[in-house]
């Protein structure tokens, strides 16, 4: 089976431009009233009486049919077509019921907030979180240029640039989002580019990539020429001062070591990868004296006002999230887009997460940077004093990342093989949980080997099930031996609840079926473990035969 496959199904789980999540039994700090260690006997994911003993008979029986369905790529390829036939033939009111009983009942959890509120009591029974997505999109067709990938090869939601007055309504819909989620201390989560233009994060992460170049044509070669990993490079006075000597600087050598003075933050004598960063001014992305020397020129005035009504947007949510006891999830994006993010989210992690974790960047591990940007922001937090935060998710965006890659002529960005990945994302749990006191983190994978790793790696270091910051997350309709077993066994999990009016979250759906499809192992042990448990209540045997 392609590993592309594997990847649209291992998808960032929460991309939306609002969602809010409900913690079942969840407290917001990491010290909770009772602390459950988590057991070293291995988790085992069949166990049917916990997986599906909150679920009405038929509920199971229609989540057989769908991902039955779903296993149909020909059903699935031409779902679009199908849903668009429908709605001219049969109008709009028989085919969104006919939606709603099947695909949107199984992935969804309603058309408002108020109907799920069932869902949401069914997993709290279950001892698990519920993610509140706002998930209607204008259309199934691509909504921007994805550098000609179709959107349905694309897993996470993408959002045009309509103007600022479509940001602020994105972020009054996060506003309510927060305000429901504070109602259990639970997550909400966002992506930037519902909260300004996507051509200005892209101008941002071209002048923060000029910036980082800059640090390394200027390293130390005395210093440096042995040292790989960019928290071991360092600028002395002397190569500063030498580097600006052969650009054709006429600043004096005082000025020079003033400037010296205030990038050296440890004040050791030298500049790090860490302190030079720092030096970047958050709003307007100028180093002083050294803007000059980026290839990029400088924002506009106009893109000035753009990143200030975005970094606007940004400090209301991050703000109401932190007064209401609420997690904010910012979502990653595309590689060209993602050094501003970061940035972004840098500068709200600085600000709010000084006494807990209240801003969560995430991270993508099938990039191979990742584990680099993972460490340099956690040493970044050691150093500064705010606490790192990140949801771990596998990527999605590989068939885009990979043809933009071949068609501009740089290195691929992503690993070559699905193994690597697998590999990166492991060691980055095994990363974080070393580094339990100082970072919160949500694995975010529908993959049980990693599960099943995390959940080890707990026992073995003696860390709680519950309590210190170490959170699941699954999709509603997928994946459920794993989400109600965690749940049972007391960890933190949650599941990604989207709602909004059915027409409108179709585009959604598509992309669940076409993620179900990929990953026909996944859905095979569930249909199975679903078929078993119809049979324990003794349906009638022809319900129950495996699709050819």
């Amino acid at each position: 089976m392609p590993w592309n496959h594997l990847y649209r199904c291992r998808s960032r789980l929460f991309s939306s431009s609002a969602s809010a999540v409900f913690a079942a039994k969840k407290s917001f700090t990491k010290e909770a009233p009772m602390i459950v260690v988590a057991s070293k006997p291995p988790l085992t994911f069949s166990n049917i009486e916990h997986v599906y003993q909150s679920k009405p008979t038929l509920e199971l029986l229609r989540a057989l049919v769908v991902l039955r369905l779903c296993r149909s790529e020909r059903l699935v390829h031409n779902a679009a077509w199908m849903l668009k036939q429908s709605y001219a033939i049969l109008g709009t009111h028989v085919t969104n019921a006919l939606v709603k009983s099947t695909f949107f009942g199984h992935f969804c959890g309603g058309e408002t907030a108020q109907e799920m509120q069932k869902e949401i009591e069914t997993l709290h029974q279950a001892g698990i979180g519920a993610i509140l997505d706002y998930a209607a999109e204008n259309d199934v067709e691509s909504p921007r240029d994805l550098n000609g990938i179709p959107q349905h090869l694309v897993s996470a939601r993408t959002y045009d640039y309509e103007g600022e007055a479509e940001c602020d309504w994105n972020a009054e819909v996060t506003i309510r989002s927060i305000k429901e989620a504070s109602k259990t201390h639970g997550f909400s989560a966002i992506k930037l580019t519902a909260l300004g233009k996507p051509e200005l994060l892209f101008r941002m992460s071209a002048i923060l990539v000029d910036a980082q170049r800059l640090f390394h044509v200027l390293d130390g070669p005395s210093l440096s020429t042995t040292k790989k990993k960019y928290l071991d490079k360092l600028i002395d006075f002397p190569t500063l001062k030498a580097g600006f000597i052969n650009a054709g600087n006429d600043m004096d050598e005082h000025e020079l070591a003033q400037l010296f003075q205030a990038m050296d933050l440890g004040k050791d004598g030298h500049i790090d990868y860490l302190d030079w960063l720092s030096f970047v001014n958050p709003m307007d992305l100028t180093m002083g004296p050294l803007t000059p020397y980026f290839e990029q020129g400088p924002l506009s005035d106009k893109e000035k006002t753009q990143l200030a009504n975005m970094m606007k947007r940004l400090e209301l949510l991050a703000k109401a999230a932190s007064e209401k006891g609420v997690r904010l999830l910012v979502d990653a994006e595309q590689t060209y887009m993602q050094p501003a993010i970061d940035h972004v989210v840098l500068n709200l992690q600085r600000q709010y997460n000084k006494e807990r974790a209240v801003i969560f960047n995430t991270f993508q591990c099938y990039l191979k940077d990742s584990e680099l940007r993972i460490r340099i922001d956690l040493e970044r937090s050691k150093r500064e004093g705010f606490h790192f935060a990140c949801k771990l998710v596998r990527g999605a965006y590989m068939i885009q990342e990979r043809k933009r890659a071949k068609d501009l002529g740089y290195s691929d960005p992503i690993h070559d093989n699905i193994e690597a990945t697998h590999a990166n994302y492991n060691k980055m749990i095994d990363l974080l949980l070393e580094n339990n006191e100082t970072s919160d983190f949500m694995v975010a994978s529908h993959n049980e080997q990693s599960v099943q790793h995390t959940t080890e790696r707990m026992a073995a270091l003696k860390l709680p099930k519950s309590g210190k910051g170490v959170y699941f997350g699954q999709l509603l309709g997928m994946c459920d031996p794993v989400s109600f077993t965690l749940g049972h066994h007391g960890y933190e999990v949650f599941k990604y609840v989207p709602y909004g009016p059915v027409q409108e979250v179709i585009p959604y759906l598509i992309r669940r079926a076409e993620e179900n499809s990929g990953l026909m192992d996944g859905v095979s042990k569930e249909t199975r473990l679903l078929a078993k448990e119809l049979r324990r209540r003794a349906l009638p045997s022809w319900l129950l035969t495996s699709s050819p």
